[in-house]
């Protein structure tokens, strides 16, 4: 991808790396066992490029001009950067020239479109502008444009913005629709990071002011969402499958590096049908893995279920779920558990389970007097955590 000389700036970006480091580019999770790289999963949930899956012909298609731009609108307006999407306030805000979109983009035409929005970043004060940026971004094949230097420095030490191992940066290569979501899911992540306006689309029949919105979020930061898409839309009244509630759950665990526990929810999804309905039961039975595996505080709460042999391994999965706080079924006590749940009730009963759980806050030195020492430090700290997660995962 677009790769320059690795240099580091004390303390103003740390924060930035926080959000960014974790992620790899698509080629380096291929072989990983997982459902959707993070970069579909982004695209699927913001509507950019709905129909890419892992091996997809498309995510080596060159992409137009005018997709590229609609794209990073989009993202803009989901960060809370940009009011609108359209290309006439990307235009009005120096983003995009006035120029008609070409039937593809240049690797260096998307790169300095990417650092003009750095740029309209720092005068919104949407992304910190360090006080003094001493250009030393180089490539064997591409010297930017003396203007775009300072945007360049930040992109390449906030990590959005890479090239080859080779020092080549391939201006005049058409920009493939996996580089671009490389690009735009980093922007993203980079704007957010540093305290952008996080607005949930994830669901379009999921507005701001529902319910479950707020369920959802918790959803998404602990993982839910990290190996399945759930598509477009909820439908949160419609059944899910139990693959879906399987794949809900195994994120979550690997966010929390649950191998032992992964493992038992695959034995679940095999002897339930990873492609039928889950019902009640299933629900149960996996959501008691996850209450396990999650330090929460218990209760007392004792649920006889008029339906429930007593002694049997659902009984014991509903007396872990009581102790959490959670009753299934129904108010009469009856638990019913070969009905099928719904998409609501399924993410409802696991967003009970996750939010105890502590959100994590790496104790790091956000102060300019950071020396790039720390800065290096963190960064290893958090590919490591990444990697033991993939580990986790391949071994399960």
């Amino acid at each position: 991808m677009l790769l320059g000389k690795k240099e580091f700036l004390a303390g103003v970006l740390v924060a930035a790396l926080a959000g960014i480091a974790a992620f790899e580019p698509l080629s380096a999770l291929a072989s990983a066992k997982v459902s959707l790289t993070p970069e579909i999963v982004f695209s699927q949930q913001l509507g950019l490029f709905r129909e890419l899956k892992p091996g997809s012909k498309a995510l080596n298609a060159s992409i137009s001009e005018s997709d590229f731009q609609s794209a990073l609108g989009r993202v803009l307006l989901e960060t809370g950067l940009l009011k609108s999407s359209d290309s006439d306030e990307l235009e009005a805000n120096g983003i995009i020239g006035p120029e008609q979109p070409k039937r593809t983009i240049s690797r260096q035409n998307a790169c300095e479109t990417i650092l003009r929005t750095v740029m309209f970043a720092w005068i919104q004060n949407s992304l910190p502008r360090p006080e003094e940026i001493t250009s030393s971004a180089s490539f064997k094949d591409w010297q930017p444009d003396a203007k775009y230097s300072p945007a360049l420095d930040y992109a390449i030490l906030a990590g959005l913005i890479q090239g080859g191992s080779d020092g080549r940066f391939r201006p005049d290569d058409n920009l493939k629709v996996k580089e671009a979501l490389w690009l735009l899911k980093r922007l993203y992540d980079l704007v957010l990071a540093n305290g952008g306006e996080r607005r949930f689309s994830m669901f379009s029949d999921v507005p701001q002011d529902h319910s479950m919105t707020r369920p959802l979020i918790n959803l998404l930061n602990a993982g839910a969402f990290d190996l399945t898409n759930l598509g477009r839309k909820l439908n949160g009244n419609g059944n899910i499958r139990v693959r879906d509630l399987g794949l809900v759950l195994k994120g979550i665990l690997a966010r929390q590096e649950k191998s032992g526990h992964i493992a038992q929810i695959e034995r679940i999804m095999q002897s339930s049908g990873a492609r039928r309905p889950a019902t009640r039961q299933t629900l149960a039975n996996m959501a008691a893995i996850l209450a396990q595996a999650t330090p929460h505080s218990e209760t007392n709460l004792h649920i006889l279920y008029s339906d429930v042999a007593p002694g049997s391994s659902l009984a014991r999965a509903l007396e872990v779920l009581a102790k959490a706080g959670i009753r299934l079924g129904y108010n009469n006590n009856r638990f019913a558990g070969n009905e099928q749940v719904s998409r609501f009730e399924a993410l409802g009963v696991i967003n009970r389970i996750v939010s105890e759980l502590e959100p994590e806050s790496p104790k790091v030195e956000t102060s300019r007097t950071a020396t790039s020492a720390d800065m290096e430090a963190f960064i290893t700290r958090l590919r490591s955590k990444r990697e033991r997660v993939h580990r986790i995962l391949n071994r399960s």
